[in-house]
């Protein structure tokens, strides 16, 4: 689970019976950042984690666990997707001439030489971003 407190207690309200006992292992973005030290995460970085965590269903947290090890494999992750999000990308100036023109409109509907040629660009800058 991954919200705010408020939603925290109604979700677990939904979930549990109010008199069934459970534990709650609660983790914040300090304890992230106090859990890994010297690794010297960042505030951001501690935040991504703590969300990443909520994707995790309950078997595998049973069974993984979540400790140092396992922040410090989601901290790399977080790197790791954040410099893909950073790596330049070759567009030829032709599309990227037909997308600035395309930016902050949306194109009639129906195809067209105008919505094929932004179409088209649209591909090839995704292809270029996803390689």
């Amino acid at each position: 689970m991954y919200g705010t407190v408020s939603q925290l207690c109604n979700d677990l309200k939904i979930q549990f019976e109010g008199d069934r006992k459970i534990t709650l292992i609660i983790w914040r973005k300090e304890d992230v950042i106090r859990v890994m030290g010297e690794e010297h995460v960042t505030a951001e970085t501690a935040a991504e984690i703590v969300c990443d965590l909520a994707t995790w269903d309950r078997d595998a947290q049973h069974e993984a666990g979540v400790g140092a090890e396992t922040l410090r494999v989601l901290a790399d992750n977080t790197r790791y997707a954040a410099g893909q999000l950073s790596r330049p990308v070759t567009l030829s100036a032709g599309d990227l001439e037909i997308l600035m023109q395309a930016a902050g409109r949306l194109p009639d509907a129906g195809s067209g030489r105008q919505t094929d040629a932004i179409q088209a660009a649209l591909r090839r800058a995704y292809l270029a971003i996803n390689q």
